[in-house]
């Protein structure tokens, strides 16, 4: 019967799908796993410290959920144990998407064998690619978000009954339909709740979803009809997370409207890529993305994939256009919105992927079904291509780089030292290094540039501190007398910050990445000794960090704010060698510079106070 043909092409049997959806979820989750090594990467650093509890952030409150899942476990360090979980949800993620690129297959065409193939394939093309494996090999990664726009759009197109079935009267909402449609709503929520960008996103994909397909249309109502209450609890149950997080947020300290536009549209990290046309060619490439477009062109043109193509096509768009409202296209970090568009994308990929080994299969040419077979082969190389690039471009990050900056930064410095973060960049690295138990325990990190119960916990935790707690809470800026008080006592390192005045810079002397401020003003002789004993160290360092953009950038801040400390005092010898070593990491710097014009070159005067690091 042609109406049973069907059917068996929708689900292609049992076994088949089965084994491939599991493949699908299993070999993207061990490639990602294999990358828990780079856990410390610089550039989810914030994530690192939002997932481990050490930043209050009310957006993606998710990833601290799935870190501490698997923070419980006695495996390796903390930050190791809660990579696991983006590994877990790049699994989750690729079941998703063999979901959908396998109904759209079918959809598209009866091949209950061959639209499990390259479904499959598709969605390996898409999960094992660099883009995804970057953000799934490390703390608080996007894969996440990209889940929860892929989710609603599989869990929705289940209970409209998007297949290759025809349409049974009388039963547009089927069997089971109505709890599918609570779970997708739940997933609608999270995806609204985890980033704006995400949830408008997954609202774009359900909306064209329904809004094509009748069927849909026709499901929503039924269910909007008879489970109403419902479906609005769980909605507001997918709303959850950023409530709780927005309440956290709240207690500490942090002001609400600063915290909700802070990366609201993801962590940028490195993003270099460019325009989206730039990112999307690449990340897919020329063959991937003309799989792309011809399977987006048959799914509009088969009346049954008509819906779930929309969505799909919902996604890419909204997804990839996300890229000029803010989301980070790479090459060291991607939105999740990014990464959801190239998910769609491959999935229309499979759709010609199928369609092209079922007309070379169908060709009244001999050897027609084995030269088929060697299409499907070919076609079977692009996942294994895009792992191999994931593989060689995590490598380099991989290579200790944080680690020896962790190293430069805090255990060159002395005992009980007390360091005074002047910039939320170091802050986040501070909170990273202490996740992955980089920072030494004998260390006090003092927030001066936040205020709250974060910082008022630490400040308090030691008498000598009250004074440069008082400065900061009355002035907003520590004084000279409450600084050399508190390094006549304890250690104190810091960066320096020009709005704080020359006085300050004159007693800082370098140590390593750091400056230590000491209770009496030093010369020019302190400085010249010390930056003899970081040369050695500072090129080592840029060894290794000169393929981590993220590090280099930290390191160049640091390096900036020495630059402004000497040249504040006026010294033109070590003013020519803090901006080498600042070179060393940014040789374009417009600080460094601008430093050269006005201190080396004697433009525009010698003050420097207006330039920030």
């Amino acid at each position: 019967m042609p109406e049973d043909r069907a059917s068996s092409g929708a689900s292609g049997g049992p076994a088949l799908p089965g084994a491939t959806a599991l493949l699908a979820a299993l070999v993207p989750a061990c490639l990602a796993a294999a990358h828990l090594g780079n856990v410390a990467d610089a550039a989810h650093d914030a994530g690192v410290a939002r997932a481990m509890g050490l930043e209050a952030q009310p957006w993606r409150a998710l990833d601290a959920v799935v870190a501490s899942v698997f923070a419980a476990l006695p495996l390796g360090t903390r930050t190791a144990r809660a990579g696991l979980g983006e590994a877990v949800v790049v699994a989750a993620a690729g079941a998703a998407l063999f979901v959908v690129a396998w109904r759209l297959a079918a959809a598209c065409a009866d091949a209950p064998r061959l639209g499990p193939l390259t479904a499959g394939i598709a969605t390996l093309a898409a999960v094992c690619a660099p883009a995804w494996q970057v953000e799934a090999g490390a703390v608080a990664g996007s894969t996440t978000g990209a889940l929860l726009v892929l989710l609603p759009v599989a869990v929705l197109a289940r209970a409209d009954g998007t297949s290759a079935a025809p349409p049974q009267r009388g039963r547009d909402l089927d069997e089971g339909g109505a709890p599918r449609w609570r779970v997708g709503v739940f997933a609608l929520g999270l995806a609204l709740g985890y980033e704006p960008l995400v949830g408008a996103c997954a609202l774009a994909a359900c909306a064209a979803l329904v809004g094509v397909g009748p069927r849909a249309r026709r499901a929503v109502t039924a269910a909007w009809r008879t489970d109403a209450r419902v479906l609005a609890a769980c909605f507001l149950a997918g709303l959850g997370p950023l409530l709780l997080a927005v309440a956290r947020t709240r207690v500490a300290g942090v002001p609400l409207g600063a915290a909700l536009a802070d990366a609201w549209a993801g962590e940028r990290g490195a993003s270099h890529a460019g325009s989206p046309a730039l990112m999307l060619r690449a990340e897919l490439g020329v063959v991937l993305g003309a799989l792309a477009l011809g399977g987006a062109v048959l799914a509009a043109m088969v009346p049954r994939a008509r819906a779930l193509g929309a969505a799909l096509l919902a996604v890419v768009v909204v997804g990839f256009a996300s890229g000029w409202a803010g989301a980070p296209l790479g090459p060291t970090r991607f939105g999740a919105p990014v990464l959801a568009a190239t998910a769609a994308a491959c999935a229309f990929a499979g759709v010609a992927m199928q369609a092209v080994v079922r007309a070379i299969a169908e060709a009244k040419v001999p050897l027609a079904r084995a030269s088929a077979a060697m299409v499907l082969v070919l076609e079977l190389a692009i996942p294994v291509d895009s792992a191999d690039e994931a593989l060689l471009r995590t490598l380099p990050r991989a290579s200790g780089a944080a680690a020896l900056w962790d190293d430069l930064a805090w255990g060159e410095l002395p005992a009980r030292t007390v360091v005074l973060v002047t910039d939320a960049r170091l802050g986040r690295r501070a909170a990273a290094a202490q996740a992955t138990g980089s920072l030494r325990g004998d260390l006090a990190v003092v927030p001066a540039q936040t205020r709250g119960a974060v910082a008022s916990r630490v400040l308090s935790a030691d008498a000598a501190l009250v004074p440069l707690w008082r400065d900061l809470e009355l002035a907003g800026a520590p004084s000279e007398a409450s600084l050399s008080s508190l390094a006549s006592v304890r250690p104190l390192a810091m960066a320096f910050e020009p709005r704080w005045g020359r006085a300050l810079g004159r007693h800082l002397v370098p140590v390593a990445l750091l400056d230590r401020f000491e209770p009496e003003p030093r010369g020019a002789s302190d400085r010249k000794r010390a930056l003899d004993v970081f040369g050695p160290k500072r090129e080592r360092l840029a060894r290794a960090a000169g393929k981590d953009p993220e590090l280099a950038e930290a390191t160049a801040y640091l390096l900036r704010a020495r630059a402004l400390d000497v040249a504040s005092s006026g010294d033109r010898d070590l003013v020519g060698r803090t901006v080498d070593d600042l070179h060393a990491f940014a040789p374009d710097d417009p600080v460094g510079a601008a430093i050269v014009a006005r201190v080396v070159l004697g433009k525009a005067g010698s003050r420097v106070e207006d330039l920030r690091p």
